[in-house]
C-alpha cells in the first residue's frame, strides 16, 4: 500500500515537472497611459527576435523571427506552440488567408550549416494551419518581405536581389500561383518604407520623389499619388484609417487626406514620427512612442514608452506620463479595439475597455 502512494506521488511530481510553465501576467494599469484601453504584458519562458507578427482573427496568431523560427497561439497569446519550419534561416513575413492556408518568407545566408544555406531565400507554405510546411527556395533572390496574399494564389511581396551596380535591386513583386514565380513591377519604391499598407484590398507603399503608390485592383496596377513634401523629404511612414482617410509623415511634418490622396493638408500634432499610430474611429486614435536615450556604450537605453491620444480626430492630444514598463515591439491589430505586441519573451494585450 505505502509502495503504491509512492508510485502516485512519483508519478504526479513528473508529470507537474513536465508540464509548460505557466506565463507571468501583469495587467497594467493603463488607465493614465491610455484612457479606456486595457493593456495585458505576458512574460514567456522562450524568447524569439521576432520579425512579424500576424492574427488571423483575435484568437489565432503567429509570430516569426531568426533562426527559422515560428510560433503559433491559438488563445490569443495565452500559450505559444513552435511549428516545424524545417529551415534554420531567417524569417521575415508571415500572412495568413484563412485558419489553414498560410506563407512565410525570409533571407538567403551563407556561411551556415543549414542544408538551406548558399541556396537563396526562403518561402514556406502552409494548408493545414501550420502543422506541416512545404519549402521553396529561390537562388536569385536575397530576401522576400511583407507578404501580403488575397487568396491562396494572388499575392504581393518586397523583392530584394543581388545588388549590382547602377540597377534596382528592390521591388515589388506579385505571384498569380502561390508564390511559386513573382513577377516584378518597376516602380520607383525606396526600401526605406519596406512594407505594403492594406486596407479593404486597397494597397500603398511608399516611393521615391514624395510619392505613394496605390493599387485597388490586386496588385495588377499602381495609380501615383503626389504629395506636398518637400524634395529633400521621403514619405517617411504612412496610415490608412478607411479608403478616404490617411496620414503620411515626411520630415518633422505630418499630413492628412480625406479623399484617397488627392488632396493632402498639413496637421499640427505633437509628435513626428508614427510608431504605433493607430485609430479606434475617425475621432479617436492614439500613438504610442518607445524612448531610449544614449547614455554611453554602443546602444541607447531604454527608458519607457509615452502615448498620445486623441478624442477629437487630432486636433487635440493628451500626453500621458512616461511607463517604463511597457515596450510594445511589433504589433497587430486583427480589430480596431483589439491589438497585439511582441518583444522579445513579452507579449502585450492592447484590449478597448
Amino acid at each position: 500500500m505505502t509502495k503504491n502512494y509512492i508510485l502516485i506521488f512519483i508519478i504526479a511530481l513528473f508529470i507537474f515537472e513536465s508540464c509548460e510553465k505557466a506565463p507571468d501576467i501583469n495587467e497594467i494599469n493603463a488607465t493614465s497611459f491610455l484612457n479606456g484601453w486595457e493593456i495585458t504584458k505576458t512574460k514567456y519562458d522562450f524568447d524569439i527576435h521576432p520579425q512579424d507578427l500576424f492574427f488571423i482573427n483575435p484568437k489565432i496568431g503567429f509570430v516569426v523571427g531568426y533562426n527559422g523560427d515560428i510560433y503559433k497561439t491559438i488563445n490569443s497569446g495565452e500559450s505559444w506552440q513552435k511549428q516545424n519550419s524545417e529551415t534554420t534561416l531567417h524569417l521575415l513575413s508571415v500572412y495568413f488567408i484563412n485558419e489553414n492556408v498560410g506563407f512565410v518568407s525570409g533571407q538567403a545566408m551563407s556561411g551556415c550549416l543549414d542544408a538551406d544555406c548558399d541556396k537563396g531565400c526562403v518561402l514556406l507554405k502552409t494548408t493545414n494551419g501550420g502543422e506541416t510546411w512545404t519549402k521553396k527556395l529561390f537562388k536569385d533572390y536575397v530576401r522576400i518581405k511583407s507578404l501580403h496574399f488575397f487568396n491562396e494564389s494572388r499575392g504581393l511581396a518586397l523583392i530584394y536581389t543581388p545588388d549590382i551596380p547602377n540597377s534596382r535591386d528592390y521591388y515589388i513583386a506579385k505571384t498569380e500561383n502561390g508564390g511559386d514565380s513573382w513577377e516584378f513591377i518597376d516602380l520607383a519604391i525606396k526600401p526605406v518604407g519596406d512594407r505594403f499598407y492594406s486596407i479593404d484590398n486597397v494597397v500603398f507603399i511608399t516611393g521615391e520623389n514624395q510619392r505613394i503608390y496605390k493599387s485597388t485592383d490586386l496588385g495588377d496596377n499602381w495609380e501615383t499619388i503626389n504629395t506636398p513634401l518637400q524634395a529633400w523629404n521621403d514619405v517617411g511612414n504612412l496610415y490608412f484609417y478607411n479608403k478616404a482617410i490617411g496620414f503620411i509623415v515626411g520630415g518633422t511634418n505630418i499630413y492628412k487626406t480625406t479623399d484617397g490622396g488627392i488632396n493632402w493638408e498639413t496637421v499640427d500634432f505633437p509628435f513626428s514620427s508614427f510608431h504605433l499610430f493607430h485609430f479606434y474611429s475617425e475621432t479617436e486614435g492614439f500613438n504610442i512612442e518607445s524612448i531610449s536615450v544614449y547614455e554611453g556604450g554602443d546602444f541607447p537605453t531604454f527608458k519607457g514608452s509615452q502615448s498620445f491620444q486623441t478624442l477629437d480626430g487630432g486636433v487635440t492630444w493628451n500626453k500621458s506620463e512616461l511607463n517604463d514598463s511597457i515596450s510594445l515591439g511589433l504589433t497587430y491589430f486583427p480589430q480596431r479595439d483589439l491589438g497585439y505586441g511582441i518583444n522579445g519573451s513579452e507579449f502585450y494585450t492592447i484590449k478597448k475597455k
